[in-house]
Parts: C-alpha cells; structure tokens; sequence
C-alpha cells in the first residue's frame, strides 16, 4: 500500500435530501474505520451544493410537497428512512415547511470562507438536523443565523452576506460543473477527482472505494 494514504472526498448534498444526512453518518464511520486501517489515513472533506428543486419557492408544507412528488409510496420511504436513520443515530420527523435550498448552500460557503473546514462541517451538521430532526425550515434567516452561530459565525455578518448577493454566481457556476460531470442526484461523493460513490453507501463500501484509489496511486 502506499505510503500517501491522503484523500480528498468532494460530498455533493443538497441540505433537504435525507439520504445524504444519512450518507454523513456513513461517511464518518468510514473516515474511523479507514484510520484502523491505515494509520497514516488522512481525508479533506469538500462540500459540493446541488440543489434537487432549484425552482422550489419558500415557507411551503414538507408533507403536502413530498405526498405530491411520491403519492401512494411516501408512507413506506418515511418508514425506511426512519429505519435507516435510527440505524444511524438520526431521529427523522417529516412535518415543518421546506424552502428553496440556495441560501443553505451559501451559508455552507460562508463558513468556509469565514472560518474552517470544522466551521463548515459545523454548518452542514446544524443545517441537517434543525430541518431533518427539528423540523425548522432552512430557508428561513432566523434559522439559516442560528444555525451560524452554531458553526461559531457572527450572526449579523452572516446576515449581511446572506442579504447581498455574494457568492451566488460562484456556487451556480459550481452546480453547473458538478451537473457536467454527470451527477444527476446525491448524495454522491468524489474521491481524489477520480472515483465516485453513488447513493448513501454503508461504510465498508466507502473504505473500498478509498482502497481502490490508492491501488491507482500507486500504479501512477
């Protein structure tokens, strides 16, 4: 095995998809079980924003979108999520209201750009459990400024940002490259730029796919 055991995992989310709550869970465990694996394992995390409704608009009834979207079979995939989630240590509630993810994803690049990689890892984790487990809508500004407090950001600078448009061409340029790479839904994960990783994988998948990339350094 080589001795560059250094990864970089690009996570493409969108703040309203269970599974990629579910995937962080998975990932996590990985990044642990990977680390047992090879002591000198080390990961950079890079979250990449996809939005599933770029058209939804904001303050709309979680239950009334998802019974419109999926009919008949929302009942079970509630039930298997919630089983997956429990699995995972995520107590899923399906009521609140849901919004347009956008300004999600710019809090997400807020943090990064105002704090670190923990600041952003901070954000993303608040962000998933107000709306998943809390059921607070992510498109609200009171909630988007106490999920940044969360992260250690000054609320009324994140306030500023979120009310001008910075950054927003930067992350729709971002969407769109990632959508040219053929991602069509998430979660999904890139390794090293080079290997990716569909769907809310179990953990022992995700160590594979890392095994597999350093098979491929060292044969470069």
């Amino acid at each position: 095995m080589s001795t560059n055991c250094k990864l970089t995992i690009s996570v493409v989310l969108d703040t309203v998809c269970p599974w990629c709550y579910v995937g962080a869970r998975r990932l996590s465990k990985a990044l642990v079980l990977a680390k047992q694996k090879w002591p000198e394992f080390e990961a950079t995390i890079e979250y990449v924003p996809f939005q599933l409704d770029k058209s939804m608009g904001k303050g709309l009834d979680k239950a009334a979108v998802y019974e419109k979207k999926f009919g008949s079979r929302m009942a079970e995939m509630n039930e298997r999520l919630a089983e997956a989630g429990k699995e995972e240590g995520i107590a899923f509630k399906f009521g609140g209201k849901m919004s347009n993810t956008l300004d999600s994803h710019r809090l997400i690049d807020y943090a990064k750009l105002s704090g670190t990689g923990e600041t952003e890892e901070r954000a993303v984790k608040s962000l998933f459990r107000r709306y998943f487990e809390q059921e607070e809508d992510i498109g609200d500004y009171d909630v988007l400024l106490n999920t940044a407090e969360d992260a250690g950001l000054d609320r009324q600078q994140t306030k500023a940002y979120l009310e001008s448009n910075d950054g927003v061409e930067a992350l729709q340029e971002r969407m769109r490259q990632v959508k040219k790479l053929g991602v069509t839904g998430v979660p999904f994960y890139i390794i090293n730029n080079q290997f990716g990783v569909s769907g809310a994988e179990t953990p022992e998948t995700f160590v594979s796919a890392f095994k597999r990339v350093f098979e491929c350094m060292e044969g470069d």
